[in-house]
């Protein structure tokens, strides 16, 4: 008898640990899935120098004057209430001179209302309201770097906000030039997601 109670005290012990290993690793697969889904953006925080050659070399593979520095897909996702985001964007002058200041502008513009996008599920104003970087008016880029300009668009999406997605215009002009000449289009779409349990 006293053998029976001496094993069911060291079966018991043995099933406590084995649960608090158990969930001691549950724990910490949640928050590693966590860390992952939070940081899996081409987010871009600060133009680098890292940041600007691969925007440099984005020109020679794109064979474009306007490029943006995200995935083959171009689209940026963010869950609502998450920290600002950033897209790197960059242009280069037709001519191949020096980008002096105020030379090359870009402007933001959002996509039409239409069918599920952010302009028409939130209204324009309120899609607008997600940039933190001025939408529908031309502006200076942030660094010049002999005939390339960078930029960083920067996102900002409130808690709350209902699941859309919007496309956005980049487009990019040359104010010396007579005729305000476009350098270019391009755009980028902006997916923003379920808000995160986390």
């Amino acid at each position: 008898m006293k053998t029976n109670k001496k094993a069911a005290i060291e079966m018991s012990i043995g099933t406590i640990v084995v649960i608090v290993i158990a969930m001691s690793m549950l724990i910490l697969g949640l928050v590693l899935v966590k860390n992952i889904f939070q940081t899996s953006t081409e987010s871009v925080d600060i133009l680098s120098d890292k940041v600007k050659n691969e925007i440099g070399s984005l020109f020679t593979d794109e064979k474009a004057d306007v490029v943006i520095r995200l995935g083959s897909d171009r689209t940026v996702k963010v869950k609502p209430g998450s920290d600002t985001i950033g897209v790197g964007v960059g242009a280069r002058t037709l001519d191949g001179a020096t980008a002096s200041p105020g030379r090359l502008k870009y402007r933001l513009t959002l996509q039409e209302p239409a069918k599920e996008n952010c302009a028409q599920k939130l209204g324009l104003t309120k899609a607008n309201d997600l940039f933190l970087t001025a939408t529908d008016t031309f502006i200076e880029f942030d660094e010049l770097s002999g005939s390339n300009a960078f930029a960083i668009v920067q996102l900002k999406i409130p808690k709350g906000t209902a699941i859309c997605t919007q496309k956005v215009l980049v487009d990019v002009k040359d104010t010396t030039l007579t005729d305000n000449s476009d350098v270019g289009r391009t755009f980028f779409i902006l997916e923003v997601l379920k808000e995160s349990v986390f």
